[in-house]
């Protein structure tokens, strides 16, 4: 099964996780919320509204940015989803996949600090300084997986290692840190509430995205979406996810346990995306670096910890 068969698939489940969140978010409030399948309606009705270009924005740039943005996301989850699938990957994928995850975002910062609009540029500083603060460790906790799993970078072979182990690499005291820190970075990363600093529609009125609409505007919210449904993905794969661990499930054919890793999957992005933007208010840019200044030394710790043989 190639990439380019992933790619539907990816599509539809970014979408569908999205519908999840927004309906348990409403729900949540108290409010009944929109059908599962609002964000495809949503997706439609954008890419059929009218192109428009601000007078002040780089033409070329402002446009180009929307469709490697989206492209960029849907190869990453279409990478992870295919070495499932096909049981095999290549060596260094995982890296593949945070350097798509990372070029999606800045993708998207480029893009909106080129439109001439001032709150664009404010969006971009803003999310440069929230990149320096969850990118790092987010990385740091993916190479403790790297290093517990026999120094490789091959995503299936860092799954795999799982299912040999006697318990899940998260139960050791440095790895079950490492799956904190990345658990804690998943809300900026997604730039959901409290970390949706870059984009906040009540001070700087979406940032990077404000004059964004039509078809690239739902290219890039459809590449947002795809890179959480990616965040999600890994880490339940490789922090939670063990075959050992679910007899049960493991027992059947390999569909069923695609299946019950997408809904282990769905279950991350509930509690680390839409629990945190319905229970929390936005954080000031200085509080939200001194958060993570303190997500630094947690993944620093789960390094030295690892590297003890904890």
């Amino acid at each position: 099964m190639t990439l380019a068969v992933m790619f539907p698939g990816v599509f539809v489940l970014s979408l569908l996780y999205s519908g999840f969140d927004r309906k348990l978010h409403a729900r949540m409030q108290r409010r009944v919320g929109p059908p599962l399948i609002q964000p495809f309606y949503d997706f439609v009705k954008l890419m059929n509204k009218e192109r428009i270009i601000p007078a002040a924005a780089s033409p070329s740039v402002f446009v180009t940015v929307t469709a490697l943005a989206a492209a960029s996301s849907m190869l990453g989850a279409s990478v992870l989803m295919t070495n499932l699938v096909m049981e095999a990957s290549f060596v260094g994928d995982i890296m593949l996949v945070m350097y798509l995850v990372l070029m999606t975002a800045a993708l998207t910062m480029i893009g909106g600090s080129s439109s001439g609009n001032p709150y664009g540029a404010i969006g971009f500083s803003r999310r440069v300084g929230m990149l320096l603060g969850y990118e790092v460790p987010m990385l740091i906790s993916l190479l403790i997986v790297s290093y517990r799993s026999g120094l490789t970078l091959s995503f299936y072979d860092m799954v795999a290692a799982q299912s040999i182990a006697d318990v899940v690499l998260a139960f050791s005291p440095g790895a079950a840190l490492a799956s904190l820190v990345f658990a804690l970075c998943i809300p900026a990363a997604a730039g959901v509430v409290p970390f949706d600093i870059p984009e906040a529609k009540t001070e700087v009125a979406y940032g990077y995205l404000i004059e964004y609409g039509g078809p690239y505007l739902g290219l890039l919210k459809l590449a947002k979406e795809v890179t959480n449904f990616t965040l999600s993905l890994l880490f339940f794969t490789l922090f939670i996810y063990a075959p050992q661990s679910f007899p049960v499930v493991s027992a059947y054919n390999e569909w069923v346990n695609l299946l019950f890793i997408l809904v282990g999957a769905l279950a991350v992005y509930m509690v680390t995306i839409t629990l945190p933007r319905t229970l929390f208010a936005r954080m000031k840019l200085g509080q939200a670096l001194r958060f993570y200044v303190w997500v630094w030394a947690l993944s620093l710790v789960s390094a030295g910890l690892v590297m003890v043989g904890y």
